[in-house]
């Protein structure tokens, strides 16, 4: 068995398992969705694995929406965008430079440093380039 294959197979039982748990959660909750869900029972395998995929794929980009939102208003400077589009939630983020002293050192200065270490500046630079390669990476994959 191919090793996309087992991946394709993982990730769409996770998806037909959060279906499964929303649909429940919705039966226990909602005597209407009981009915619609005793109606589904009547269809073949593939079909009821189908229908609870394409709803654990609905409930986790709303749950991922949900925290990306929670996470965004918890953190200083961010703001949530909703794209029309496709329904993802963007978060923006304000980072802070790094610099050459230590927070007690700028506290007791009162002043910040202009320059970051070199040392630190040459790290993030090969960390980049790695993040990036494994992105390529990825996206090769993903196209196989």
């Amino acid at each position: 068995m191919d090793t996309l294959d087992l991946e394709k197979l993982f990730q769409r039982g996770y998806y037909v398992t959060l279906g499964a748990t929303s649909s429940l959660l919705e039966v226990i909750q909602d005597p209407i969705k009981r009915e619609e869900n005793l109606k589904m029972l009547g269809r073949t395998f593939d079909e009821i694995t189908q229908d609870l995929a394409e709803k654990g794929v609905s409930v986790e980009v709303e749950a991922r929406s949900y925290v990306d939102s929670f996470i965004a208003q918890q953190v200083n400077g961010t703001e949530v965008s909703k794209s029309s589009e496709n329904g993802l939630t963007t978060v923006t983020t304000t980072a802070k430079t790094v610099y050459d002293n230590s927070v007690e050192a700028t506290i007791e200065v009162g002043v910040k440093p202009d320059k970051v270490k070199a040392s630190m500046r040459d790290e993030i630079q090969e960390l980049t380039q790695q993040l990036s390669s494994l992105r390529s990476e990825i996206e090769q994959l993903r196209t196989k």
